[in-house]
């Protein structure tokens, strides 16, 4: 009987052993499936999506770029432009009295009286390659023909640009005085030389 009852004890012990292993995988599979594979997903969904934002980002940064190095040719080009367009309009030649004709035809052209046209001997540099050049240049005339004469100044190939300008009324009411001092730009003497 003592064998009967330890085969039982031996029996039952070995139910509950199975029994708690079987319980002991089911709490694991199920907090398994239910705790560990859910964040798991997320967790690779995440890494996803933060990948596909590194992507997105560099996309971007090589399109801002290239959009940056795009608008950069694009002034660079309007520079040269504008810088071309300045240069094409300096005095053709290195002396200054080469204008002095231009003036003097638009001064009759415009009927007006020169009283004066000389050089200041003066010149103020503009940065390194220029340089302009200072003329007294004094006249009489009407009003309306003054304006005419500013038109042909400036519409001139050639820049002739206007620092001081003083207007005298004179005697005749429709008359004047126009005392001016010009600036003609020109290219440094060394600056030429260089660039060819």
């Amino acid at each position: 009987m003592k064998k009967q009852f330890q085969f039982w004890i031996e029996a039952i012990q070995m139910k509950w052993l199975v029994t708690a292993i079987v319980i002991y995988f089911a709490i694991t599979g199920s907090s398994l499936q239910v705790l560990i594979l859910p964040e798991s997903q997320r967790y690779d969904e995440a890494v996803l999506r933060q990948n596909q934002l590194a992507e997105t980002y560099i996309d971007l940064v090589s399109l801002d770029i290239e959009m940056a190095i795009e608008n950069l040719n694009t002034q660079l080009s309007k520079l040269d432009s504008l810088e071309a367009v300045f240069s094409s309009r300096l005095l053709g030649s290195t002396r200054i009295n080469s204008i002095f004709p231009v003036l003097d035809k638009f001064c009759s052209t415009a009927l007006l009286k020169v009283v004066t046209l000389e050089p200041m001997n003066k010149f103020n540099d503009i940065g390194k390659k220029y340089q302009a050049h200072l003329i007294r240049l004094s006249m009489i005339g009407r009003y309306p023909d003054f304006l005419k004469f500013l038109e042909m100044i400036e519409r001139h190939d050639e820049w002739i640009l206007i620092d001081n300008l003083v207007i005298k009324p004179l005697a005749r009411n429709d008359y004047a005085r126009y005392d001016l001092i010009l600036s003609v730009l020109v290219a440094k003497e060394g600056t030429k030389k260089n660039e060819k």
